[in-house]
Parts: C-alpha cells; sequence; structure tokens
C-alpha cells in the first residue's frame, strides 16, 4: 500500500505541510484529502529535495521540526531518527508503503537502496500509526516515495567538497507504451572530518511501473553497499570501529482498477552487516568481528470499499523476520558458514512471525470527519516470552472544519513497538541486552488547528503520549555497563507549531524574500525510573527544537539563496572520557548551525556551491561524537527531456 499519494503540482521554493486540497495522503487505511484528515503531515516533493542544501535523507529529515535526526556520520553514513521524542527504534521507515525496518537494530532503519536525488518525495506523519502500519510504527512514520516519469528524461550530478568528499549520481526515465521505468546509480566517499570518519557508498536502484487491464503493478529492487569508519559509534572506548552494511531489496505491489480497491504487496529485504570492534592493531582478547544476516519478507493486503456509509478498509499483513549471527540470537544446533570468511560461522539465530489485520472506517458529513480503527497484532516471539502474543490497538481521528481555511481537530491513538534482536539478545564489553524485554506500548492524545489560505499555511498542535514498558540501555554512574531494560513509564508532552510564508503569492509578484518558514517543536519528559539511572537514548530527548528557513534572490532572479538555520536544546547527558579514559557525565549543551546553498539555474544546467554548519560550531549531538564543522561542496546538475 503507497503511504501517502502524490501532490497534483510541486513548488520547489517550499519546505511545508501540504494544506491543499488535492493533495491526498493516507495518514489513514483510507486516503482522504488534506482538508478532510486530522493528522501533521510534512511532505517534501522532489524539486525542494533537489533544491535544499541537503545531500541525504538525513540532512532533509533535520530540517522538520517534529523529527531529532541524531546522525553518527555525515551525509547518510548512519542517522538515527527520532520523532516526538522517542527512540530510533520507535520510528516506521517505510520505502513506497514497505516496511524497511530493521530487526537488528533501529541504527540500519534509514539504510536505503536508494538515493535522495530519486526520490519522488518524502513524507512524515507525526504522531502513532500502529492501527495503520502495524508494530513499530509507535512515534510516527516516514515514507521516501518514487515513481517513475510518464516521459524519457536523463538526470546527472557531480559533486565534490573538502575532506576528499565526491559524489556521481546518474538517473534515467524511460517509458514506453504502458511501461516506465526509473534507474539510478550513486557513488558518494570522502577521507572523513576527522580520524576514522571516511566511508564509501554504492547504490543501484530500478523502479517500474507496468499498466495492464485490470490496473498497474509496481516492481522495485534495489542494491546497497556501504563502508564507514565508525569513530565512538556505540563507545568512545573503542575509537577505532568500523561497519560494513549491505541492503538487498526488492518489492512488488498491484494496484487494480474499479470501485472497489484491492492492493496486495510483497517484499524482501536481506541485509548484511560485520562490525569491527578494532579497524586494525585488535587486542589479544579481540578474535572475531560481529556478522550479522538479516531477512525481513512480507505480504499485505488492503481493501477499500466505499458505501453509503463512508469508506471502509480492510487489510492484511504477515511479516518474517529471521537473524543469524555469531552474537545475536540463540544458539543453532549447526553452525552456518559466512561466505567469504574464514574461522568464523554463524552460531546464533532466531526467527519470529509478525501478523496484522486491520480494520478501519471513514465518515465525511459536511465540515466533520471521523477515522476510526483497530489492529489487531499477534507476534510469535511475544508469545513465546509468556504473553499470548495477541494485542488490539484501537484509534480514532476527528476534525472539524470551522471556516473554509480553519480546521480544529483531535486524535487518540494507541502503539506498540518490538523489541530488537540487539535489544534481546546483544552481549559486548559495554552493553548487555536482555531476552526478558516486553513490547513496549503507548496511548497518544492530540489537539491543534490547522490554518491555510493563498500564501500562508500554519498548524498548532498539543499532545502527550503515555508510554509503558519503554526499552532503553541504562545503567548507573558506577556501572561500567549499559543494560536493557523496560522503564515503567514515560510520559511525554509536547507542543507543535509550524508556519511557512509565500512572499511572492502574497505579493503576487517576483519579490527578494521568496519564502519563509518557521517551525517549532517543545517536548516535556516524565519517567518512572530511578533518578540515579543514566540513560543512554530515552531520555536524551529534545527540549526544544527551532528551524528557520529563508529563501531569496541574490541579484539576479536565477540565483537563489537558501538558508537553513537549526536550534536545539536537548535534555541529558552523555559519558565523556579524558585522555586517560576516566569516565565522566557531562550535559548536553544547546547548539545553533546554519547552512546555506547559492544556486544558479541555466536552462537544463542547474549550479551550487553549499556549506553546512557555515559558522563552524563545535556541538555533539550523539555522545562523544564530534560532529563535522564547517563543510563546504559545490555541484553541477543536468535534467534533459528526450
Amino acid at each position: 500500500m503507497s503511504f501517502f499519494s502524490h501532490a497534483q503540482e510541486t513548488d520547489s521554493t517550499k519546505l511545508s505541510e501540504f494544506y491543499l486540497d488535492e493533495v491526498t495522503i493516507n495518514s489513514g487505511r483510507v486516503p482522504q484529502t488534506f482538508s478532510e484528515q486530522a493528522r501533521i503531515v510534512t511532505y517534501v516533493d522532489s524539486e525542494q529535495l533537489q533544491a535544499m542544501p541537503a545531500q541525504s535523507f538525513d540532512q532533509v529529515l533535520s530540517y522538520v521540526a517534529g523529527v531529532d535526526m541524531r546522525s553518527r556520520g555525515p551525509l547518510g553514513v548512519q542517522g538515527d531518527v527520532n520523532i516526538r521524542g522517542g527512540s530510533f527504534d520507535q520510528s516506521l521507515i517505510l520505502l513506497n508503503g514497505v516496511n524497511m525496518n530493521n530487526p537488528q537494530t533501529g541504527h540500519l532503519n534509514l539504510f536505503l537502496p536508494v538515493d535522495m536525488e530519486a526520490a519522488y518525495a518524502v513524507e512524515v506523519l507525526e504522531g502513532p500509526a500502529s492501527r495503520v502500519f502495524g508494530a513499530n510504527a509507535f512515534t510516527g512514520a516516514i515514507n521516501v516515495q518514487t515513481k517513475p516519469l510518464d516521459k524519457n528524461n536523463i538526470y546527472g550530478h557531480v559533486m565534490a567538497g573538502e575532506y576528499g568528499l565526491q559524489k556521481y549520481t546518474g538517473r534515467v526515465n524511460l517509458t514506453s507504451g504502458k511501461t516506465r521505468h526509473l534507474i539510478t546509480g550513486s557513488y558518494k566517499k570522502s577521507d572523513g572530518y576527522v580520524n576514522n570518519t571516511d566511508f564509501e557508498d554504492v547504490t543501484f536502484y530500478y523502479h517500474g511501473s507496468y499498466d495492464v487491464n485490470a490496473g498497474t503493478f509496481d516492481l522495485t529492487a534495489g542494491i546497497s553497499d556501504k563502508g564507514f569508519g565508525a569513530n565512538s559509534f556505540y563507545t568512545p572506548l573503542y575509537p577505532n570501529q568500523y561497519e560494513r552494511n549491505k541492503l538487498y531489496h526488492g518489492s512488488l505491489r498491484f494496484t487494480n482498477k474499479g470501485k472497489i480497491k484491492v492492493s496486495p504487496t510483497i517484499y524482501w529485504n536481506r541485509t548484511y552487516d560485520r562490525f569491527e570492534l578494532y579497524r586494525d592493531n585488535p587486542a589479544s582478547w579481540y578474535t572475531n568481528h560481529n556478522y550479522h544476516q538479516m531477512d525481513a519478507m512480507g505480504f499485505n493486503i488492503n481493501t477499500i470499499i466505499p458505501s453509503k456509509l463512508g469508506k471502509t478498509s480492510i487489510g492484511f499483513d504477515a511479516r518474517y523476520e529471521g537473524i543469524l549471527s555469531n552474537v545475536l540470537g540463540e544458539d543453532l544446533d549447526d553452525p552456518i558458514s559466512i561466505d567469504g570468511v574464514d574461522n568464523t560461522a554463524y552460531t546464533k539465530g532466531k526467527e519470529r512471525y509478525n501478523y496484522s489485520i486491520f480494520l478501519e472506517h471513514n465518515v465525511v458529513l459536511s465540515k466533520f470527519t471521523a477515522s476510526a480503527g483497530l489492529m489487531f497484532n499477534y507476534n510469535t516471539q511475544l508469545a513465546e516470552s509468556g504473553d499470548d502474543g495477541f494485542d488490539i490497538f484501537p484509534g480514532i481521528d476527528l476534525s472539524y472544519a470551522l471556516t473554509d481555511n480553519l480546521r480544529l481537530f483531535g486524535t487518540a491513538n494507541t502503539a506498540m513497538r518490538i523489541p530488537t534482536y540487539t535489544d534481546l539478545y546483544y552481549q559486548g564489553p559495554t552493553n548487555n541486552g536482555n531476552p526478558d524485554l516486553k513490547e513496549e506500548r503507548a496511548t497518544t492524545y492530540e489537539i491543534g488547528a490547522k490554518l491555510d489560505n493563498k500564501w500562508y499555511h500554519a498548524s498548532a498542535s498539543l499532545f502527550v503520549r503515555y508510554g509503558k514498558n519503554i526499552i532503553d540501555w541504562v545503567k548507573y554512574p558506577s556501572e561500567d555497563k549499559w543494560q536493557a531494560q523496560n522503564l515503567t513509564e514515560l510520559d511525554t508532552r509536547g507542543l507543535t507549531f509550524n508556519s511557512q510564508f509565500n512572499i511572492e503569492k502574497l505579493t503576487g509578484k517576483s519579490s527578494f524574500i521568496k519564502t519563509v518558514s518557521v517551525n517549532y517543536l517543545g517536548l516535556n519528559v516524565d519517567k518512572a525510573a530511578a533518578d540515579s539511572l543514566v540513560s543512554n537514548y530515552a531520555l536524551d530527548h529534545l527540549n526544544h527544537k527551532v528551524t528557520l528557513g529563508v529563501k531569496h534572490k541574490v541579484f539576479l532572479d536565477q540565483l537563489i539563496a537558501d538558508w537553513k538555520f537549526i536550534y536545539q536544546d536537548r535534555n541529558g547527558s552523555y559519558t565523556a572520557y579524558d585522555a586517560e579514559f576516566n569516565p565522566q557525565e557531562t550535559d548536553y549543551k544547546p547548539f545553533a548551525t546554519v547552512d546555506l546553498r547559492l544556486s544558479y539555474q541555466y536552462k537544463m544546467m542547474y549550479f551550487y556551491t553549499e556549506a553546512s554548519n557555515i559558522f563552524n560550531v563545535e556541538y555533539y549531538d550523539f555522545g562523544n561524537i564530534p560532529q563535522p564543522g564547517r563543510w563546504f561542496r559545490a555541484g553541477i546538475k543536468m535534467n534533459l527531456d528526450l
């Protein structure tokens, strides 16, 4: 099932929430126009993606106020997606509606087989969505869309920057009769901005659409191979870490024609992960790297039945998750050899299945809309742990239009998150997993308003999330190891505000300033756990985040400046180490960064220069990992219709 349908028109000047009646989104099982639904959705189309000072999905998401994008490595090397104060394991990542979450660890959720420049759109749904998308859509969902164009087109991009940065991207769209093909490849590398932060990344992706009399088939396939220096990624005690990830992806979806809509999808993702605690010169006690093979495959179907009483959706989802590893899982009866690796075998493994049934009904009565539904979920691993494995998750969204431009909304939704294999089984020099972990659960209430007119779009909301059994890696200051535990409760209260001004639409003519956007997220978290516990993830939430965007002309109409300002004030602390590796808890300090792109468009050619963190601010966004300072880049893009 497609997460959101596509906008009917695009505007390269804005990163905003779409409040346009003609935009249809799927924040529920039944698509609704934006004017009828009651959720906060941020939509970034392909033209916006091409224009902003970003080279990867993590950079794009950092400009969304509701997203706490904590990057360990820059430019898509590795990033944790946290929505509205949740953890990186609580956000669901989708590719064309396909669940891409990695059951090994949420650190790999944003590892996708497609480059940012092949995306048709990126969408962010804020708030729980388990009754729509199943387990793990705990605090929100992010969907990356691709789409073959209805024309022949060639696109190329060459970029270079400091620290030996290079990027080369090629994209071809081909159409013939009832078939459309998107073929793209990308390569990027860097020597690293500090020691052991180098990376090399290769991606190939295909999306084909085939029209038949009964409907349309969409076939996607992708491969990504990425290796990178992981300086202090998981512990500063071992700064010379290295990681290699490979991902193979395939999916097939059919969308029928007709009054009753039926959309089945099958998919398969296989990930290989090699983690080296010592990239070179290992300690005498270190004998093997960590090897993992993850398989996630599934089938889902969604049926939409219209009637005089509204639209009813019935859906089913079945997902298999299996791991082979030399460190994660339960002991295998017979070890399995690892291709290309001598003297090491997969000695552990685990399999689990998750089944979900969805039921939802939507009603539109004049100015009032309602969407209510249930998810019935059964998980085999939860059943093995002593529970019955069966859960029900209801939810409802309501909205009412006070005027043509102002709509009030309220929602009440429940959500769940299943522990990852790392949560359950990882045993390392600084971490201990916990095989007795229970699933996380939460109930979220939200009220808000949305306002839109020709030149101004805004939303504001208040929400509270009551979480139970929240999983976190914690320890007491006197301890050396982090332990995975279920915190008793974690209640999160938040305020969101999003606004975007289009000055040219206001004045009806070209102006120096084109657009201005101002967005804010404020959070307060109460925990039912010992105050002396040190949290590694769940309590390191943002207190405040402000994003500001300004786009304006520079002398010529074709010369454009795009500024992105981000301010973050984070709760919590991290363990800092001195030269003798003596630990000391250090509070996160607030910081502000500014990114800028200057671009010039001439016919089919697009020239740009950009810099991230242009004021060279020193900050820590994740533990002891220093973030890049000022980083200059420049590139040329060609976009040619044939």
